[in-house]
C-alpha cells in the first residue's frame, strides 16, 4: 500500500484537532495521515531490538590508563545524554555501547588526548515502559515486553472502552530531546487498511474519547510539544 492510499484509508488526511485553552489560546494541529507516518515510522516489531543505550539506563565508561576519566556508574539522563569528564554533557541515546564508546574517543582525541582507548558497557539498562491513557479499559503505565505495536499497546491496557474513538488515537514521544506526536486511525489499522506503527519505550499513547481535549490539555501540561508541530496560531 502506497503512503498515498494509507492516507485515504485512514481518512484523516492533515486532519487538525485544536486545543482548547492551551497557552496562547490555539494548540498546534496534529500530524495525521501521511503527515503521522513521517513523524511515527512504521518500524519493525518483528526483528529484534537493537541494544542501543537509552533515557536512564546506567553505563560504565572507562578511559585506557586515565583513571578521573572513567566512570563507574553514569547515568543517561532524560533527554539521552551522559555527563562526561572534561567532555560535558554529550549525547549517548540510541547508540550502542561500542558506538558510544568510538565516539568519546574521537572527542577526547580532537582536544585532550593523543591515542584514547574507551570502552563502555551499559550495566543496567532502564525499565522499558509505555502510559496508556484515554478510552482503555485500565489506563496506566506498562512494562513493555518486546517489540510492540500501537494495536499492542492498547491491548495492554486491556483494549478500548465501548466510547473509544478510533480515528483519535495520539501517539506523543520524544525525538532527539524534543516531544513530538501524530494522529492514527486505529481502525483503518485493525481493518488492515492502515499499517501499524511501532511504539517505543517512553512513548504514550491516547486512545480518543469524548473528553479529548481535557486529555491533550493534560499532555500538554506535562510537557509542550515542540518542533514537528505547526506554529502556534
Amino acid at each position: 500500500m502506497n503512503i498515498t492510499s494509507i492516507c485515504k484509508a485512514c481518512g484523516v488526511s492533515v486532519l487538525a484537532y485544536l486545543l482548547a485553552g492551551c497557552v496562547g489560546g490555539a494548540a498546534p494541529a496534529l500530524p495525521a495521515g501521511v503527515d503521522a507516518y513521517a513523524v511515527v515510522p512504521v518500524g519493525d516489531v518483528v526483528s529484534p531490538r537493537r541494544s542501543t543505550i537509552g533515557p536512564n539506563d546506567q553505563l560504565s565508561i572507562s578511559v585506557f590508563r586515565e583513571p578521573d576519566l572513567s566512570l563507574e556508574k553514569a547515568i543517561v539522563d532524560s533527554n539521552g545524554e551522559v555527563q562526561v569528564p572534561l567532555l560535558g554533557s554529550v549525547p549517548a541515546s540510541g547508540m550502542t555501547a561500542a558506538e558510544f564508546a568510538r565516539n568519546l574517543e574521537s572527542r577526547y582525541r580532537a582536544r585532550f588526548l593523543v591515542n584514547p582507548s574507551v570502552t563502555v558497557a551499559i550495566t543496567q539498562a532502564a525499565l522499558s515502559r509505555v502510559t496508556v491513557t484515554g478510552a482503555v479499559t485500565k489506563p496506566g503505565v506498562y512494562d513493555m515486553p518486546s517489540r510492540i505495536s500501537l494495536i499492542d499497546a492498547v491491548a495492554l491496557a486491556e483494549g478500548p472502552t465501548n466510547v473509544a474513538k478510533f480515528r483519535q488515537v495520539v501517539v506523543f514521544r520524544r525525538v532527539g530531546g524534543e516531544r513530538v506526536g501524530a494522529l492514527f486511525d486505529m481502525g483503518a489499522i485493525s481493518a488492515g487498511a492502515a499499517p501499524d506503527v511501532e511504539i517505543l519505550p517512553g512513548d504514550q499513547v491516547i486512545v480518543g474519547t469524548d473528553n479529548m481535549k481535557q486529555l491533550y490539555r493534560d499532555a500538554l501540561t506535562a510537557a509542550p510539544l515542540i518542533s514537528i508541530f505547526r506554529p502556534f496560531n
